[in-house]
């Protein structure tokens, strides 16, 4: 298992007296008896979002504080980071060029989702320079790796107010599955997960697990029947959280027995497409000593700049990702009510 706390990334040490990530307690006003982890769906600086803003790496996040206020901030990373390779035959590749790596700093991210769609785009070259250069810029990643042991890695976060363990996995056809002498990611198999799971409990029955999944019908509003058993699955095997993405666009946030499942966050800052105005959300669980919370934190992305929404639109996008949570018996909003 690879063990983290909150770092304060090497750009930010310069700015950390304004409240970024790994400033005191005391200094951020935060209570340290909670612990904030805040998810963001599908991220991929690169083709429009590189043509767009040029040389300003942290174009992004300049005024996006959502993401560094959180104990851990955790986001899936659509592609990966190299200037090598060939691309994959395939209708889509992308790759996110190093000069970037700053604006996933900038934005205080702490850990990558690699099991998706595209981490393979540039193949096993790609795969590898993504790692190193994450390792380098001290981001950490879950999902995919060199071999199947390093793909099903956790990550896992000690604190004295809860230890929380992430994992991530993909189930398509467009990067290998792992194997014992092989890399890739890891693959989604509900089998898999769950040995991935009891493997977690037997170690820290305290730890917190949050499993994410790359899943689900691009631009579907509602998470197919499979989706749901699969997650009710993850959740009965004794995860707490699933966090889903690659629809691109929201889903409902189910609660479920003792977890809670986001089915997809979309796109946050995604320059596969060039649609560089929209709305997304955050999603936040707070974890405190007798309970465990949870908030969607409404985002507004301008010409490919994220703020914090406000106001009659944030209402009307709580009201909207409401509205697709009421196909499930409970919901974040049907427990707030």
């Amino acid at each position: 298992m690879i063990f983290f706390k909150k770092q304060i990334h090497f750009l930010l040490i310069i700015v950390s007296q304004v409240g970024f990530s790994g400033v005191p307690d005391s200094v951020t006003g935060k209570d340290s008896s909670k612990l904030i982890l805040r998810f963001a769906g599908d991220c991929l600086l690169a083709e429009h979002y590189e043509w767009a803003v040029g040389g300003d790496s942290a174009f992004a996040f300049d005024e996006f504080d959502v993401l560094r206020q959180a104990d851990i901030a955790m986001v899936n990373l659509e592609c990966p980071i190299t200037v090598r390779g060939l691309p994959q035959e395939k209708p889509f590749t992308f790759r996110m060029n190093p000069r970037f790596i700053p604006a996933l700093q900038v934005a205080g991210i702490d850990i990558v989702n690699l099991a998706n769609n595209h981490i393979y785009d540039y193949g096993d070259i790609g795969l590898f320079d993504t790692i190193s250069y994450l390792d380098s810029a001290g981001i950490f990643h879950v999902g995919a790796g060199k071999d199947f042991s390093a793909a099903h890695e956790p990550i896992v976060r000690e604190d004295t107010r809860r230890t929380v363990a992430f994992l991530g996995y993909y189930g398509g056809g467009e990067a290998p599955a792992a194997q014992p002498d092989s890399p890739g990611v890891a693959y989604r198999s509900l089998g898999l997960i769950k040995k991935d799971i009891v493997k977690l409990r037997k170690t820290d029955s305290l730890v917190y697990i949050v499993v994410n999944v790359h899943w689900g019908i691009e631009t579907a509003e509602h998470p197919e029947p499979s989706q749901i058993r699969f997650a009710h699955g993850i959740i009965d095997a004794g995860a707490d959280a699933v966090i889903g993405h690659h629809p691109h666009v929201l889903q409902g946030i189910e609660l479920y027995r003792q977890g809670v499942i986001a089915y997809s966050l979309g796109n946050f800052i995604f320059g596969g497409n060039s649609r560089d105005t929209y709305q997304t959300a955050v999603f936040e669980i707070r974890i405190e000593p007798d309970d465990v919370s949870y908030d969607l934190i409404p985002v507004q992305v301008k010409s490919w700049a994220a703020s914090p929404l406000g106001g009659i639109e944030a209402d009307s996008l709580r009201v909207r990702v409401k509205s697709l949570s009421s196909i499930f018996s409970r919901s974040i909003f049907s427990e707030k009510e």
